[in-house]
């Protein structure tokens, strides 16, 4: 979900109002793709754990988004999936996160999830899960991906990058090793469901041979 910053400041409009704008394109594209395809997870990369290193002024926009995004007025109840919210939330104020755990108990047999990823980090993503192995004398694979954040939830199939940078920027570093990889320099809030409908036709005419 890169652009929001230069998006506000090509089009003139406060941050908060860009970063907000951003939110809502996040439930309108998990809302057309839920609807169009046999999908049943979306994760967005919200919020990355080296985003703090720009100052506290875009954290404060972000926990302002997060509390309208979690206003009564906001009845998630009719979404057609549920929400999930990943990392490091400790940022936050109990009251929000509190909010957001209400949040995700919404919608709980929905069988489609949309997974927001707040303060993480690929790299610590798999350091946290080693430290919770590093007592055992044998793991496996299966021991790694259960304790990753991700637990639970398949490898995604496709990665999409708005803002026109090509690289993955620390997001899930260990699940993508056969994730098919899509750039766009558009940034993120003026992505559209023919975007996401152009990059998933590409997806269904690779043939996928993970290595064999």
């Amino acid at each position: 979900m890169d652009g929001n910053n230069r998006w506000s400041k090509k089009y003139n409009v406060g941050k908060y109002e860009s970063y907000k704008k951003g939110a809502n394109k996040l439930i309108e594209i998990t809302k057309f793709i839920f609807k169009n395809y046999d999908i049943k997870y979306v994760s967005a990369f919200a919020l990355s754990k080296h985003n703090f290193k720009r100052g506290s002024s875009l954290i404060d926009i972000i926990k302002k988004v997060l509390i309208d995004f979690i206003e009564p007025s906001n009845d998630v109840s009719k979404f057609n999936f549920r929400i999930q919210f990943k990392g490091n939330l400790n940022f936050l104020p109990k009251k929000i996160v509190d909010d957001l755990r209400k949040l995700e108990k919404n919608n709980m047999k929905r069988k489609k999830t949309l997974i927001i990823y707040l303060n993480y980090s690929g790299k610590d993503d798999i350091f946290n899960a080693l430290k919770s192995l590093s007592k055992l004398h044998k793991f496996g694979l299966s021991d790694i991906n259960n304790c990753l954040s991700s637990s639970g939830i398949p490898d995604p199939d496709i990665l999409i990058r708005s803002g026109g940078y090509k690289r993955i920027s620390d997001f899930m570093l260990y699940q993508i090793s056969f994730t098919e990889l899509f750039f766009t320099s558009k940034l993120w809030p003026s992505i559209n469901t023919y975007d996401v409908k152009r990059f998933i036709e590409k997806f269904n005419k690779i043939d996928r041979k993970f290595g064999n």
